[in-house]
């Protein structure tokens, strides 16, 4: 019984070190990524859907790495990823819509990006359904999608240079500190998420979860932390277009730069006629399309108006999200 006890101390810390180490590590490189944002003039939006959201898919790349290296699950890789798409929209956004009033400007740079996330989402999804159809051009079809995120990110920076908004004086480190504070929480999220899909993958085991229904989940909320925190902090300072950029931005990572490197990665260990990640995948694109016509033309049913995310919106997200979580617990059973 003290082993049992032991043991299962050990695994909780895992996760609680992990949790702290993707949460700290996360949370300086947004700040010095904001901080070299401020040195280089560049926008709020920018800044969001590019530098940090690159920042804080770094727990989701380095989770899934672990996932793929470290226990062998392919199901927990993608779990991570679909799971945490669909947190950072319901979840996330609902958080910070309830926290502060999210305002969509018709002419903002996150419009686009709301397009974006949808057309990438759909292409990923039918990469998947074609993977699992046996193809063995798998890996062609992963370069192609770095590729395209590649020229996605051109297209940002043309988009910036037509038209330079805002920028935010939140952190103002020198060039020398911003990099090594930059440096420190890549570090710090490297270890974290060892740690923390370490840990996840034991309980699995004891609780005798299945890898998808983990990934999905707790290995997904868990990585869906720095986009929280970034969240939080920016409603807290009225920047809610930078956290919707940074949602938007981690999502676009997610789905095309991180699904292509676990195809790269675990081309011949991808999971065959997985029905729950089938189904995950079907949920992901019906909450982004969700995201997208509540913020384009509203829900007047339920008296929620267009171009904006208020406390209606945000109590409809969390609840769909609070059902996903219960879903998920049913279809382990």
């Amino acid at each position: 019984m003290g082993i049992v006890s032991e043991n299962t101390f050990i695994i909780l810390l895992q996760i609680v070190i992990g949790v702290i180490g993707l949460g700290g590590g996360a949370e300086i490189i947004v700040r010095s990524s904001i901080s070299l944002a401020n040195i280089y003039k560049v926008s709020a939006a920018f800044i969001g859907f590019t530098i940090i959201a690159l920042g804080t898919s770094l727990p989701e790349l380095a989770a899934t790495i672990q996932a793929l290296e470290q226990v062998n699950s392919v199901e927990i890789a993608l779990g991570n990823i679909i799971g945490s798409n669909i947190a950072n929209i319901l979840l996330i956004l609902g958080i910070v819509g309830y926290y502060h009033e999210i305002i969509f400007p018709k002419k903002d740079l996150n419009n686009k990006n709301m397009y974006s996330v949808i057309i990438f989402t759909i292409i990923a999804f039918i990469f998947y359904v074609l993977t699992n159809e046996g193809n063995s051009y798998t890996p062609i079809f992963a370069l192609l999608l770095l590729v395209l995120l590649f020229a996605y990110l051109l297209l940002q920076y043309y988009w910036e240079k037509k038209a330079i908004g805002s920028v935010i004086d939140v952190y103002d480190y020198s060039h020398l500190k911003s990099y090594i504070y930059l440096i420190i929480g890549l570090v710090l999220l490297y270890y974290g998420s060892q740690h923390f899909i370490i840990g996840s993958n034991s309980i699995a085991d004891k609780l005798g979860i299945k890898d998808t229904i983990i990934g999905l989940t707790l290995v997904a909320l868990g990585t869906s932390l720095p986009e929280l925190a970034t969240g939080i902090v920016a409603a807290r300072k009225q920047q809610t277009g930078i956290a919707v950029g940074t949602i938007l931005g981690s999502n676009v990572y997610n789905i095309i730069g991180i699904f292509a490197i676990i195809v790269l990665i675990s081309p011949d260990t991808f999971p065959k006629d997985n029905m729950p990640l089938i189904v995950n995948g079907v949920i992901m694109l019906l909450v982004t399309l969700l995201f997208f016509f509540k913020v384009r033309i509203g829900i007047p049913a339920l008296g929620m108006q267009p171009h904006k995310i208020g406390k209606n919106t945000a109590r409809l997200f969390l609840s769909l999200y609070a059902l996903f979580i219960l879903f998920n617990y049913f279809l382990n059973q």
